[in-house]
């Protein structure tokens, strides 16, 4: 068994970040240029450097701490699983792109704009002002780029690029496509209908969720047979109300984040659902 080295490894700044990205926020724009200010005595280091167009960043999250206020963290360590954007699932820190990261370094591809003396330009760089510049690194497209790279769908979607990835990825993403099914399957089951039945199905969810009830009851907006109101929030507002001829019923989620798809399908109702109400309509 591999031994993890327990002792620090102090490494010296190379240079710092000088840049507008003074605050810490969860949005960044990556068309903004920046300077790395490298240490005069690296000037020389740097010779050749302009003749590339990108380059590596690796820096150190110096004011990490107040990431962690801005999310509302309170616990002594940072976290090392992140809530998923819109959905009720959480992955490990190192499958996003998270400051929370136990080493605390970060890592961004750069334009290299131009480069005077030890004051290098660049453009796209998602480091705080004064961020201590550990490293940098050329970018050489034959090594670094691999355009068939793939990327779980909903992290493409969440972060608006314009390519997706082939794959699916089941087990973390489509927490919510599970929640949609098990509860679409279940307001079937309560008002005893089967799949297409529904008169009209009112959903308040993320789009997985949504999706999946459309899976399990047939409703669908481009049907006209679906009410859709968004919800990036946590379970605990989700709901569907599904109505039939006879009657309708309304279910609520508890407030609870999954490891992954296959947790959501074998819990017990009592732990998915925190209320099932059955009514007959009004005629």
């Amino acid at each position: 068994m591999a031994i993890v080295p327990e002792e620090p490894v102090l490494i010296k700044p190379v240079g710092v970040v000088i840049s507008d990205f003074k605050k810490c926020s969860r949005t960044f724009d990556y068309s903004k240029e920046s300077i790395v200010c490298m240490r005069e005595d690296l000037t020389n280091a740097l010779i050749g450097i302009e003749y590339f167009s990108h380059l590596h960043v690796i820096y150190y999250h110096h004011r990490r701490e107040e990431w962690l206020k801005l999310i509302e963290w309170e616990q002594a360590e940072p976290p090392i699983t992140i809530p998923f954007a819109g959905e009720p699932a959480c992955q490990g820190v190192y499958s996003t792109r998270s400051p929370s990261r136990p080493s605390a370094m970060g890592s961004c591809v750069v334009e290299l704009v131009k480069r005077e003396e030890n004051r290098i330009y660049v453009k796209g760089l998602d480091a705080l002002d004064g961020t201590p510049v550990l490293d940098i690194k050329i970018y050489i497209p034959h090594y670094d780029a691999f355009p068939l790279a793939e990327t779980p769908l909903n992290w493409c979607k969440a972060n608006d690029l314009i390519t997706t990835s082939r794959h699916f990825h089941w087990n973390t993403i489509n927490v919510g496509l599970t929640l949609g099914l098990r509860t679409g399957a279940k307001a079937l089951q309560e008002i005893g209908i089967c799949r297409g039945e529904a008169v009209v199905a009112e959903v308040a969810g993320g789009h997985f969720f949504a999706q999946g009830i459309e899976g399990a009851t047939g409703c669908s907006v481009l049907q006209g047979n679906m009410v859709f109101e968004e919800k990036n929030t946590s379970p605990g507002q989700w709901k569907l109300k599904l109505i039939g001829r006879e009657s309708d019923v309304e279910i609520r989620l508890n407030d609870q984040i999954y490891s992954e798809a296959s947790e959501v399908l074998n819990i017990g109702e009592d732990v998915l659902f925190a209320y099932v109400q059955k009514k007959p309509r009004s005629m």
